[in-house]
């Protein structure tokens, strides 16, 4: 029995090690065991994160050319699988954009051609007030269709909305149902909106699906699926989800 549990335990890590797998230490191996919940994050996890463009136009009564130059300025200087999604898209490229700055959870911003502008999400919009009734009905139809939506706006008005679409990863649907199995409970965590994030959760066969959450809010959540489930885990790709 001396030899035998920290063999197979170290068995475990080297089988982990060989999928790509890797285990902090026996410890970590064996309470897997435990786990009563899993939050997971959407892009790049439940879905492949890799989305694409599927539809843009300028919003109102703006130029076609200088919005699509606008957007890829503030796009090229993010990482983010959404703003390389529009980057590739638009195929355009844009001046430099001065005094660029991320916003958490919500998006982008900078100074392209002496204008400030923002590329962001639906939080944003709402919060500096830009939203019309007309706007929320044609983000409704996007949020719908499990489309993410990021707006260009500058200090007044949006200038243009571009609509992206990921798809779910062949093994999410699967990985779900094994988790049912084992007892364990699945709740989705993203900051992508709610009606986008129900949408997807729907696909996969998640029952919990919460949305427009900042890093701070997926905190709160994972600390609220301890008390309720007990132990929990989370899994994600970025540096939000860690």
């Amino acid at each position: 029995l001396v030899i035998s549990t920290p063999v197979t335990v170290v068995s475990g890590l080297a089988a982990g090690a060989r999928r790509g797998i890797l285990i902090k230490g026996g410890t970590y191996l064996e309470d897997a065991r435990l786990l009563k919940a899993v939050a997971l994050d959407k892009t790049g996890t439940i879905t492949e994160g890799k989305p694409k463009l599927v539809q843009w136009h300028v919003w109102g009564a703006g130029d076609e050319a200088a919005a699509q130059q606008m957007a890829a300025s503030l796009a090229g200087r993010s990482d983010h699988p959404v703003s390389k999604a529009i980057i590739q898209g638009l195929e355009v490229p844009g001046p430099e954009a001065e005094n660029f700055k991320a916003l958490p959870g919500r998006g982008v911003e900078g100074v392209v051609n002496g204008v400030r502008l923002v590329l962001g999400n639906h939080r944003l919009i709402h919060e500096r007030g830009l939203c019309t009734p007309e706007l929320e009905a044609e983000l409704a139809i996007h949020e719908k269709q499990g489309r993410t939506v990021t707006l260009l706006a500058d200090d007044s008005c949006v200038l243009a909305l571009f609509a992206v679409a990921d798809t779910i990863r062949e093994t999410s649907k699967q990985a779900i149902v094994d988790l049912k199995a084992l007892g364990v409970t699945s709740v989705m965590l993203t900051g992508d909106n709610t009606a986008t994030a129900k949408a997807i959760a729907a696909q996969a066969g998640i029952d919990d699906a919460r949305g427009d959450l900042l890093p701070e809010a997926k905190l709160d959540a994972i600390k609220e699926m301890q008390k309720r489930y007990g132990a929990t885990g989370m899994t994600g790709d970025g540096i939000n989800d860690a």
